[in-house]
């Protein structure tokens, strides 16, 4: 395993032993001749810039000419694909600057590295997550993000190729959370990893479930009064859950990319109010248009419409409130946030709807 590992860059034979046995991991590093960029790297949490990073990186002097830099980067062994992008650094190894090659080749005579670099550059500390180093990456349109110590030394660089797996697994890990789904869960891991994995927020669904059935239970006696009210029960619960999981689905993608912040929490929920107002106008004249043409019955169709409207505005609120407030209790926004949205949308519409139907039992047509 040693001789197999010193045949691979120093980032990848970092991430085998840290996923094997310590002890196991120990013996290996020991019999490896150039362990000790490995070792450095293994001093790092694996979802941290200092564990993502490769040690195997270009950095020229600042103070050298661009003829020296293009010498010594004609003369080393390097493919040209590793010096896609070069970086500049002072006599303590400090990072001041990035380049790229074209720099080097095009400068006038008697430049210096200084002259040409560009020294507004992005970088990460060691222990910044790897999700923030990706957004940087998104968000300045950069190949590869250099990584610093405290002191400001280079230590690494990552890659691109490296970062978009940090998003694609970010996201997949989002979306499994969502739906109450441990981010690593695998379609082939065991029956009795799945169940360990997914029955927990099954048991907090069915909990969830059991609230919404004895919210409807209060209502038995005007159900038993009118069984129309029945048919309508699931338009207004399901109509409003489908609206608030549009409105989290994007609020809990915006975290997940840096797009929202705390502040935002207030401009976002005038935002979705008027929006939950202006789709809950149309969908309730509709739906009163259709109950009324069946029916005929003016009163039942008032009170679908307005039950629809009332839970279409309480689900776009809380796609709002509730990932903001899983943050503030520091817990992971995507944890689950659909489930608790259904439980609020139809024990809402439960009671927004038999209230309703309750207070105008009267002059609803018993037939």
């Amino acid at each position: 395993m040693a001789r197999v590992l010193e045949n691979v860059s120093n980032d990848v034979a970092a991430d085998v032993l840290r996923g094997i046995d310590w002890a196991d991991a120990s013996n290996i590093l020991a019999r490896m001749e150039d362990r000790s960029a490995i070792s450095k790297l293994l001093l790092h949490q694996d979802d941290d810039a200092g564990g993502l990073m490769s040690t195997e990186f270009v950095a020229i002097r600042d103070s050298w000419t661009t003829t020296r830099a293009i010498t010594v980067l004609r003369n080393s062994d390097l493919e040209p694909e590793d010096m896609r992008q070069l970086f500049a650094v002072d006599d303590d190894g400090r990072l001041v600057g990035v380049l790229e090659l074209p720099d080097l080749v095009f400068a006038c005579a008697g430049s210096t590295v200084t002259d040409v670099m560009n020294p507004d550059v992005v970088s990460v500390l060691t222990n910044t997550d790897q999700e923030e180093a990706a957004r940087l990456m998104q968000r300045y349109e950069i190949r590869s993000v250099p990584v610093v110590d405290a002191d400001g030394r280079l230590e690494g660089a990552i890659a691109i190729e490296d970062l978009v797996d940090v998003v694609e697994a970010e996201a997949t890990e989002d979306m499994f959370r969502m739906l109450g789904v441990r981010g690593d869960a695998k379609s082939i891991e065991s029956v009795r990893g799945s169940v360990r994995n997914r029955l927990p927020w099954l048991l907090i669904n069915l909990a969830t479930v059991l609230a919404t059935g004895f919210v409807l239970n209060l209502f038995t006696e005007t159900l038993s009064s009118l069984t129309i009210l029945a048919v309508f029960l699931p338009v207004v619960m399901g109509q409003a859950g489908i609206s608030g999981n549009q409105t989290l689905t994007i609020i809990v993608r915006s975290m997940a990319i840096g797009d929202t912040a705390p502040g935002d929490a207030r401009k976002l929920l005038v935002r979705e109010a008027l929006l939950a107002i202006a789709q809950g106008i149309v969908l309730a004249g509709v739906i009163a248009g259709v109950v009324f043409l069946w029916r005929g019955d003016p009163y039942l169709a008032g009170i679908v419409a307005g039950a629809l409207f009332l839970n279409m505005l309480i689900a776009g609120l809380s796609g709002v409130l509730i990932p903001f407030t899983l943050r503030a209790l520091k817990a992971d926004p995507a944890t689950s946030s659909a489930v608790f949205l259904t439980t609020v949308t139809d024990i809402a519409g439960i009671a927004a709807y038999m209230g309703l139907a309750a207070s105008f039992l009267s002059l609803l047509d018993k037939n």
